[in-house]
């Protein structure tokens, strides 16, 4: 009990450091750090205040390992981090007003609500803060680093090896030039001349952030028998929350190694297809008979996947995508579902990068783009990072199923 109190008297006080250096958030901007970590001086990490509390994107926890995904539709937002057993989340509403807040035994927290700005989900900094188990405190920038006002540094941390002001003094050269970065005027273009008129410069237009709601994004997996099926269910588990559902290409070896999971799949609202690692129709007709008998589950849906080996390396992987398909296959009526990128995370050769799987994804409007997961660890560990980009950006995630307009396979 004394424990606890003391808990509740830091922060307590740390509000009291907090809440007056973000009384507005363009007049008394601020840097987050996570760990030893300075994140980018822009809107995308920029903290503000309202009626006394700190918020914080919820984005700046990603580092940490503790994901947001939320629905605009909905009026939802969850946090979240763990798996099985050990996952722990927090889900808020966004409805202005309404501020209660759940966790995952379903306890109702007397919690400020999330907020919505643009495409951006904003969550209370000190409770999110002590819920996951965080440190947090402010420290203010001294005057010689960034002159023309007070800038604070919010530093949210697991495991530090830096004092605040090594990280602050360190960073100086930086923060300074992030900050004036920020802050610098807007480049004007040269007035328009008009023949026989004034010359009349045009408008100032505020850029609103990028949104991609038009792109068309399909997310399976495959490979469920790889050991890690049951932690990408319990993140997909989240995303059902709010009504999305994906598709699991199971092969032959899938279906003998655990019909139980492949049944929860299907029970869960997930849409499950065959994945053929030859490619021919007898296999298709071999892997159909054992799907029925062990789930009763019949399917159309196919997809070929290119068997790999331990001597690939993880960046050939990476690039794979299917192999040729038999011409009988695609003649038979069956729909066989192509990938854009195959995720092939090859015995932990390649190192999760969520950087260079999200830069490949289109941003033109009326892109479709298939991501297929192994469930591998490799690609458990990535999966939230690139879910968390897909709905922040507000992509239509959409799922596969036997009336969909395939995306066809590449052919070799």
């Amino acid at each position: 009990m004394k424990k606890r109190i003391a808990l509740l008297l830091v922060f307590l006080c740390l509000a009291v450091v907090l809440e007056p250096a973000f009384s507005r958030a363009e007049d008394s901007p601020a840097f987050i750090a996570i760990n030893d970590t300075i994140l980018p001086f822009n809107d995308d990490y920029m903290p503000f205040a309202v009626g006394g509390m700190v918020y914080v994107p919820a984005i700046v926890f990603k580092d940490l390992n503790i994901y947001a995904e939320g629905s605009a539709e909905t009026e939802r937002m969850v946090m979240y981090t763990g798996a099985g057993s050990a996952m722990r989340f927090l889900e808020f509403s966004t409805r202005p007003g309404y501020t209660s807040v759940k966790d995952q035994n379903n306890n109702t927290l007397s919690w400020p609500a999330a907020r919505r700005i643009g495409r951006r989900f904003y969550v209370p900094l000190r409770h999110v803060c002590e819920f996951f188990g965080l440190q947090v405190n402010a420290y203010e920038i001294s005057r010689d680093i960034i002159p023309d006002r007070q800038i604070s540094l919010v530093r949210i941390w697991t495991d530090i090896s830096l004092s605040a002001q090594t990280l602050i003094n360190r960073n100086r050269n930086a923060l300074r030039a992030a900050y004036e970065q920020y802050y610098a005027p807007p480049v004007t273009p040269p007035p328009t001349v008009t023949p026989g008129g004034p010359d009349e410069p045009p408008p100032e237009i505020d850029e609103p952030p990028p949104v991609y709601s038009d792109v068309s994004i399909f997310l399976s997996f495959y490979d469920v028998s790889a050991g890690s099926a049951e932690w990408i269910m319990d993140r997909l588990d989240i995303q059902a929350t709010f009504g999305y559902h994906t598709c699991f290409f199971v092969s032959a070896d899938d279906v003998l190694s655990d019909p139980g999971l492949i049944r929860r799949i299907s029970g869960a609202g997930h849409t499950i297809g065959i994945r053929l690692k030859e490619g021919t129709l007898d296999e298709f007709n071999r892997t159909s008979e054992l799907l029925f008998e062990a789930t009763k589950i019949r399917t159309v849906l196919v997809t070929v996947i290119e068997e790999t080996g331990s001597e690939d390396s993880g960046d050939d992987a990476a690039e794979r995508e299917t192999i040729t398909v038999d011409v009988q296959l695609l003649s038979s009526g069956l729909i066989v579902w192509g990938c854009s990128q195959n995720l092939n995370f090859i015995n932990g050769s390649s190192e999760p990068d969520i950087t260079g799987i999200t830069d490949k994804i289109p941003t033109e409007t009326g892109e479709r783009y298939s991501l297929m997961f192994p469930c591998s660890e490799e690609a458990a560990l990535v999966l939230p990072g690139v879910i968390t980009f897909l709905t922040t950006y507000e992509y239509s995630l959409e799922k596969i199923t036997e009336t969909t307009d395939p995306i066809f396979p590449k052919q070799q």
